[in-house]
Formats: C-alpha cells, structure tokens, sequence
C-alpha cells in the first residue's frame, strides 16, 4: 500500500481544486487531510504522536484565526453603526472647528475663538475679501493668555452688513513688538452627515466649512 504525507495529500488537494491556495485552506480542508493521512498510514509505522499533535495545533490555529477574522468584521461594522448615530445626532447643532472660513448667515453673527499662547497688548480679527482685502475688523484689545471668545456682526468697514457667505478670518496679536498671527477655531451649524463611497468615517457637512471628519470637531454646543 502507498503511503503518502500530509504534505503530499496537500499538493494533490492544491492541484484538483484549480490550484487553490495552500493558505486559504479551512478548517473542513485541514479535517479532510487528516483524516485521509491516519486511513493511508501505514498501521505499523503510524503518525508519531508529536507530529500528530502539531497537525491538530495547526487546525486549531486556523479555527481560531477564522473566529477571530469574524468577530473584527462583525466588531468593525458595530464601531461604524455606532460613528453613523453619533454623526447623525450633531444635525442641527453648531460644532466648533479649526479653520480660517465664516460663513455668516442672512441674519446673527459669527462667533469664533483664539487660543492664545501668551498674554498680548493687542488682537485682532481681520476679515477677508477673496482678493485678500480687509473688509470688517473685530478688534479685542488687550488680552490674557488662554481661550478668547470674538463675534462678527457681519458689519464691514463701510458701515453696512456684508451679504451671506463664506469669508477668510485672520487673527494676528502682538508678543511684544511683534505681530503674530494665530489659527481661528470657528462655530457652524452642521447640515446633514455623508458616508463616503468608499467606506470610511461618516462626515458631517457643516454650513460654509463644507465636509468635516468627526476628529476634527473640537465642541458641540
């Protein structure tokens, strides 16, 4: 009777399944192989033990490695459920984030903050033309380290409130004799959310800031 090693009942197994790839095998191949390696063997010279138990650890891995590949996948579309509800709750609220647009309504203002790093004698908010010309200002005077909160009424320099629309902010404040410039945190209200086609963290769409990533929302109020 021809004896034959597992390594050979693989390949023959490999090459009557359209040469299917040793390592897709499952945990029903691994039993297959087995079972058909303790019928070929040569009843007086059998498996050695350890040998045997090395083959019963690699079904075990495989049946593990395939429990555990379901349980990431089932683990993953939970965490992604649970991203969808939580974005989908901020419609409505107004969502702080860093960035140097406005976007000022029909009617109210815009409110913003600066994070200050150190006390300052002067701040200022400039507010921007497309073709970079300062059209409103918002000056904040003097103020101390740490969080400033400003507000745009949407008056311009002109005296008159500037139509709707997304605007360049830019805050610069002096440290000492010099003028800094610092980034601009902005309040909008969010729109809808969106799931990219491709997969991936929801985004919520925010009024004049367009899409925003959930890591980029700094406070929800």
């Amino acid at each position: 009777m021809e004896l034959r090693t597992i390594e050979d009942l693989q390949r023959q197994t490999a090459a009557s399944k359209a040469k299917k790839d040793a390592s897709s095998l499952d945990q029903n191949d691994f039993m297959k192989l087995m079972l058909q390696q303790l019928k070929s063997q040569d009843p007086f010279k059998p498996t050695d033990n350890t040998e045997f138990i090395s083959q019963m650890a690699q079904l075990t891995s495989v049946s593990g490695i395939s429990e555990m590949n379901t349980n990431l996948a089932g683990l993953t579309q939970s965490l992604y459920s649970a991203q969808l509800l939580d974005a989908s709750s901020l419609i409505g609220k107004d969502v702080l984030v860093e960035t140097d647009v406005a976007a000022l309504p029909s009617s109210g203002n815009v409110q913003g903050q600066v994070n200050l790093a150190t006390s300052t004698t002067a701040l200022d908010i400039d507010i921007l033309a497309p073709t970079g010309e300062v059209i409103g200002k918002v000056p904040l005077g003097p103020q101390r380290a740490g969080t400033v909160a400003f507000e745009w009424n949407g008056v311009g320099l002109n005296g008159e409130r500037m139509p709707p629309g997304t605007y360049q902010i830019r805050a610069n404040y002096l440290n000492g004799n010099t003028l800094e410039a610092v980034s601009t945190e902005m309040r909008s209200e969010v729109l809808s959310v969106k799931v990219p086609a491709s997969g991936g963290t929801p985004q919520v769409q925010v009024q004049g800031l367009g899409s925003v990533s959930m890591s980029q929302i700094i406070e929800i109020s």
